[in-house]
């Protein structure tokens, strides 16, 4: 028998771990989120899947393993009062119950009223991954129209964004990839170039393009292989650990071409610097210079699905859940 839409009343669906490293499965039966004062009751309508939500999961710091089950989910839109809202800090599926789900309680500092006609997928899955590729590209790489960007991953999330940003400030921009399917989407967002390779072979894979920024998302055996490839006077921007958070430098190579080494986390930021850059980004899309690349809109009930195909490395851009359907 179907849920019961017509009583005000009815408990709500949410993806939830009833263990931790276990399997996300769809409850139907999760009680409404009961607001606190200065809270307010936002109906869902796409929730962004991400690395962290999948790290929470697997038991990475914050307080699932005390409030199971847990109910993933960093960020997402949906509806206050008919309005269309963004819907991210807070702690949401890291210190407190995420979003995906039909409802969320949520204070009124995570809750960025948006402009009519947004389309709500876009905005779901343009937070984390659009101000890490913001900050990487313009806070921390400072890319101007003279640089050579090689972006490492860029057919992810951030990756496909932060081609996207750099190849509109002028920039030369390579992508890579360890996919060759990949390599037209990267082609599409504005890169002149895509390689396929393991970092034992980037340098050979380069073929004589020689970055003067490199954007790393992957860390481990990546980050020394980019100082390698990097110029002189050569910036590495770091925001990821996917291949590994262990990294071993030449330390000489480094200092000998005065390589500068930035990283960036949004840990830091308060959530009025967080809108503030979202507001670029929405200004970005508008613009027609930035968009949002999203590899599939899945269900809510197949949101353990969507966990399994990012760590299968198996997405280009983004995927976000609908949490209606």
């Amino acid at each position: 028998m179907g849920r019961c839409l017509a009583s005000t009343v009815a408990p709500m669906r949410a993806a939830r771990i009833h263990a931790i490293a276990g399997t996300l499965q769809l409850d139907l039966d999760v009680p409404d989120p009961i607001p606190s004062e200065g809270e307010s009751l936002v109906d869902l309508a796409y929730a962004s899947v991400n690395p962290l939500d999948i790290w929470v999961t697997r038991g990475a710091p914050g307080t699932a393993a005390d409030n199971l089950p847990w109910t993933s989910g960093t960020e997402a839109t949906g509806h206050l009062n008919g309005k269309p809202v963004l819907v991210r800090g807070s702690g949401f599926g890291v210190m407190r119950q995420g979003l995906y789900a039909e409802k969320a309680a949520v204070p009124a500092a995570s809750i960025m009223t948006l402009p009519e006609g947004t389309d709500l997928a876009q905005a779901a899955a343009l937070g984390v991954a659009g101000i890490t590729a913001w900050h990487a590209v313009h806070t921390k790489g400072e890319v101007k129209a003279n640089d050579r960007v090689l972006v490492l991953g860029a057919s992810g999330g951030v990756g496909a964004m932060a081609v996207q940003l750099a190849a509109a400030s002028g920039a030369t921009v390579c992508g890579q990839t360890s996919n060759q399917v990949k390599t037209a989407g990267i082609l599409a967002n504005g890169a002149t170039s895509a390689v396929v390779c393991h970092a034992d072979s980037l340098a050979e894979s380069l073929d004589g393009f020689v970055p003067t920024v490199v954007l790393d998302a992957l860390g481990g055996p990546w980050t020394d292989a980019c100082v390698a490839a990097l110029d002189f006077e050569g910036r590495l921007i770091s925001y990821g650990t996917s291949a590994d958070e262990m990294v071993t430098l030449n330390m000489r190579g480094l200092y000998r071409k005065g390589i500068t080494v930035k990283g960036y986390t949004g840990l830091r930021e308060t959530a009025a610097e967080q809108a503030d850059i979202f507001r670029h980004l929405l200004a970005e899309i508008a613009a027609g210079r930035l968009r949002v690349p999203i590899d599939a809109i899945l269900p809510l009930g197949d949101a353990a699905e969507a966990h399994a195909r990012l760590l299968a490395k198996k997405v280009e851009g983004k995927l976000v859940l609908d949490c209606r359907a």
